[in-house]
């Protein structure tokens, strides 16, 4: 079989027998429209018809802490944030419940909020440090975030720089299993973790993937890259030429 070219990227058939997570991120900005409850639920509905088994949990991951980097008055952008959060699972629960039938364990499905990321890695704010010195001195790293923010309509600035980077670093931990995610199903027995997302991958995600600092690259996980929930493709990290990167084939 001929090698698949870089920057070429296809659907998932179905997902392995083993247990396994799907993590969705939640952007506080997107989830009234391409990532309601509503729109969740279809992906979810997608996913279902690739499941062997009934072995997948689903943990939506809320990013509302990240966006305590921005703006003046915290204690009201972490009541709206958080209002949001409980109104959106609250969306997604209901909805479960009317198509009980397609969606039965209960206990598969599991919300996070972007501060117990903290509480589940320890060494966490120790490699975020290692993380920004890193940034700091790799313009090539520099390049691609700097490339991200422009293509997203957002200033290029101190706080949105520690915005990507504390999200890449999450990212990078878990899709290589070092940062463990509550799921009352799975209890830890998942052998692969897949990220899914409204989005095609941010560069300077996929570069600290392939970077691989902390040399955690021996990890198993069969999805070290992250799938697009629009282009439906999954995006393999492993074969992306970040110099000519253009993307899976639909964003929004």
């Amino acid at each position: 079989m001929s090698p698949i070219p870089s920057n070429t990227f296809f659907d998932i058939n179905h997902f392995p027998r083993d247990w396994g997570m799907i993590v969705l991120p939640i952007s506080m900005s997107r989830i009234s429209n391409l990532q309601s409850p509503e729109k969740y639920m279809e992906y979810l509905a997608f996913f279902s018809e690739k499941m062997l088994e009934n072995t997948v949990g689903v943990n939506f991951l809320y990013s509302e802490g990240l966006y305590m980097n921005f703006g003046e008055n915290v204690s009201e952008e972490k009541n709206h944030l958080a209002q949001n959060a409980l109104s959106h699972k609250w969306g997604i629960l209901k909805i479960k419940e009317k198509k009980h039938a397609q969606f039965q364990v209960d206990s598969a499905f599991h919300f996070d909020s972007w501060f117990q990321m903290y509480l589940a890695y320890g060494a966490f704010f120790s490699d975020f440090t290692k993380v920004k010195m890193i940034f700091k001195e790799d313009p090539v790293f520099q390049k691609y975030v700097q490339m991200d923010a422009e293509e997203a309509g957002k200033e290029y600035t101190e706080q949105q720089i520690h915005f990507y980077l504390e999200e890449h670093l999450v990212g990078y931990l878990l899709l290589h299993r070092k940062m463990h995610l509550e799921n009352m199903f799975l209890l830890e027995r998942e052998e692969w973790v897949l990220f899914a997302y409204t989005w095609d991958p941010p560069r300077g995600l996929i570069y600290l993937c392939q970077l691989d600092p902390f040399e955690l690259g021996s990890d198993t996980n069969p999805y070290k890259g992250m799938y697009n929930l629009l282009s439906r493709k999954f995006v393999d990290f492993a074969n992306v030429e970040l110099e000519t990167w253009t993307g899976s084939g639909a964003s929004s």
